[in-house]
C-alpha cells in the first residue's frame, strides 16, 4: 500500500509542478523567441471579446484572459487570433496595442503574436522549458518504478532486478 502511496504522491507532484511552472510561463507577454532569427517584426493589435478562465486552467493558477485579437502586421495582413496569458485585457479594447509577430515553419506560416518584451526573459523561459521537461520525465520514471513495484510485488521486484544484474556482471566477466 505504500508504494502506491508513493505513486499517488508523485503524481500530484507532477501536476502541481506542472501547473506551478505554467504560472510562471503565463506572466511573460511577448512572443517567446530570444534568438534573432526569426526576426520579431513590429505589428499592431485591436482587441475584441475576452474570455476569464481559472482558478485553475491551461495557463496555471489564478484567473487569465483570454482575447480575440485582429492584428495588422507591417506588411498589411489582417490576422485574427486569440492570445492568452492576459497578454491583452477587456481594458485594452477600443485602442491600438503594440504587439511583435514571429513567424517559423515552412513558408514562414506558423506565426506567433505578443507584446514587446526583453529577449532575456525569452532566453529564461527557454531554460523554464528545459526544467520541466526534466522534471516531468523524472516524476514519470519514478510513477513507472513505484507503480510496477506495487503491480508485481516489492520481493518479486528485487529478485527481477538482481536476476538482470546478475546477468550483466557475468558477461562482463566472461568478457574479460
Amino acid at each position: 500500500m505504500t508504494q502506491f502511496a508513493v505513486v499517488v504522491a508523485l503524481a500530484a507532484g507532477l501536476v502541481d509542478s506542472t501547473l506551478v511552472l505554467d504560472t510562471v510561463t503565463s506572466f511573460y507577454p511577448g512572443v517567446g523567441v530570444f534568438k534573432s532569427i526569426p526576426a520579431q517584426q513590429p505589428a499592431e493589435a485591436t482587441v475584441h471579446e475576452c474570455r476569464r478562465v481559472g482558478p485553475v486552467s491551461g495557463d496555471g493558477f489564478g484567473f487569465w484572459w483570454h482575447c480575440a485579437v485582429t492584428v495588422q502586421t507591417r506588411d498589411g495582413r489582417e490576422v485574427r487570433t486569440v492570445v492568452r496569458h492576459s497578454t491583452v485585457t477587456p481594458t485594452d479594447r477600443g485602442r491600438p496595442v503594440e504587439f511583435r509577430e514571429v513567424c517559423h515553419g515552412k513558408g514562414n506560416t506558423e506565426c506567433r503574436y505578443g507584446r514587446p518584451a526583453w529577449r532575456i526573459w525569452a532566453f529564461a523561459l527557454a531554460l523554464l522549458g528545459i526544467l520541466r521537461t526534466s522534471l516531468v520525465l523524472v516524476l514519470l520514471m519514478g510513477i513507472g518504478v513505484y507503480l510496477l513495484r506495487t503491480v508485481v510485488g516489492v520481493p518479486r521486484y528485487f529478485a527481477w532486478v538482481n536476476r538482470r544484474g546478475k546477468g550483466r556482471r557475468s558477461a562482463y566477466r566472461r568478457g574479460r
